[in-house]
C-alpha cells in the first residue's frame, strides 16, 4: 500500500508536469488574420527580433495558424527558409491590406535563395503550404489584420 503521503507527493508531481508541459506546449498566437474567407490565428512578428526569428526552429503549423510580419515601413521586404522545417505559402500586403505578391510552396530547401525582394510591402502572411492555392488567393485580394 502506498503512504497517503508519498500519494499526495505523486499527484503533486504529476500536477506540476502536467502545468509545465501545457507551458511549454502553448503557442502564442493571438492575432486574427482573414484572407479568402478563412481565418488564421497568428503570431505577431513587429520587433526587429521577432522578424529575424519568424517561423525558424518551428517543429508544425496547423492550416489555422500563421505568422504576421508588421515592418514600420513599405519596403522591399525579403525572406528565406533559414532553419525552417516544413513548406510554407508567404504572402506580401501593402498598406492598404491588398495581396501584391504570393510565392507558393516555399520549402527548406531552397535556403539560402531569397524570395519578395521584387515587390514593395507593409506586412507579410506567412501560412502552412498550400493554403494559398485552396483558398484561391491572388494579387489584390483583401486581408483582415485584428490585433488582440
Amino acid at each position: 500500500m502506498i503512504k497517503a503521503k508519498t500519494l499526495l507527493f505523486l499527484i503533486f508531481l504529476a500536477v506540476i508536469a502536467l502545468v509545465l508541459s501545457s507551458l511549454l506546449l502553448k503557442i502564442e498566437y493571438k492575432d486574427v488574420v482573414i484572407v479568402g474567407g478563412k481565418t488564421f490565428l497568428v503570431k505577431t512578428a513587429d520587433t526587429d527580433d521577432e522578424r529575424m526569428l519568424g517561423l525558424s526552429g518551428t517543429k508544425k503549423l496547423s492550416t489555422r495558424e500563421g505568422m504576421f510580419f508588421v515592418f514600420s515601413r513599405d519596403a522591399r521586404h525579403s525572406f528565406w527558409m533559414k532553419d525552417m522545417l516544413f513548406s510554407i505559402d508567404i504572402i506580401w500586403i501593402d498598406k492598404n491590406f491588398e495581396i501584391v505578391h504570393i510565392e507558393r510552396d516555399v520549402n527548406p530547401e531552397t535556403f539560402p535563395k531569397v524570395f519578395g525582394g521584387e515587390v514593395e510591402s507593409r506586412y507579410v502572411l506567412e501560412i502552412l503550404s498550400g493554403q494559398a492555392e485552396q483558398l484561391n488567393l491572388k494579387i489584390g485580394d483583401s486581408v483582415t489584420f485584428i490585433k488582440k
